[in-house]
């Protein structure tokens, strides 16, 4: 894969293309990109805002081993749900941002799901897109087995980022650069395949199976 970016504004899996070769065929235009931990959110900024707390304590009654019994867990009031498109894979990720005993702000990141989808699923138009917020509807965690039980994304266009550049992101720990550059390559190659519709008729299918069209379809009494 060939990727275009300007100058000092590598990626954590750009050294990849050393490796693997370039293949002038596979090309991601990179050009117009966000370096995403320079966004101004939450996530990635650690300047202290009004609304950063310590993690409060929450008790919930659960099952541990044979017995239920009250377990008081702490929980941080920031939390995020995150989305990572690239290629034909969602990568989903929970964050929490709270203060620690010496008020200093903490940003947890933890990768909680990878989905692989097709292309009809994507909701981006870019190879790889950052959303800073997603909510998924899964039909098939209902019991329902039609072609409307594939995992469906909503997004906002306001929470997208595309083309984001992911080093210096708890990202680049997460997902591996192998991970990243192969999802990229893949997808991208797919673009260049040519999709051949069949365009024949019912019978003109059967009739290349080996059917006759005249005996074949006959009621045999």
């Amino acid at each position: 894969m060939k990727i275009l970016t300007p100058r000092n504004n590598k990626d954590y899996y750009d050294y990849l293309s050393g490796i693997y070769g370039i293949d002038e065929k596979v090309i991601y235009d990179r050009r117009n990109f966000t370096l995403l931990s320079t966004v101004d959110y939450p996530i990635f900024n650690y300047t202290p805002n009004d609304h950063d707390e310590p993690k409060q304590e929450r008790r919930s009654w659960e099952r541990v081993g044979n017995k239920h019994k009250w377990v008081i867990k702490y929980e941080a009031t920031q939390q995020f749900h995150c989305l990572l498109e690239v290629g034909l894979k969602w990568y989903l990720f929970e964050i929490e941002r709270y203060l620690d005993k010496s008020g200093n702000v903490c940003i947890d990141w933890k990768h909680t799901k990878t989905i692989q989808i097709k292309k009809s699923q994507r909701v981006s138009n870019q190879p790889i897109t950052f959303y800073k917020e997603y909510w998924i509807r899964d039909r098939s965690l209902w019991g329902r087995r039609n072609s409307d039980s594939e995992p469906k994304a909503f997004v906002e266009e306001d929470d997208a980022i595309y083309n984001p550049i992911l080093r210096e992101t708890p990202i680049a720990s997460l997902i591996s650069p192998l991970d990243i550059y192969i999802d990229l390559s893949t997808y991208i190659s797919s673009l260049n395949d040519i999709e051949v519709v069949d365009t024949r008729s019912d019978v003109q299918k059967a009739e290349s199976a080996g059917f006759d069209r005249k005996t074949s379809f006959r009621n045999i009494k």
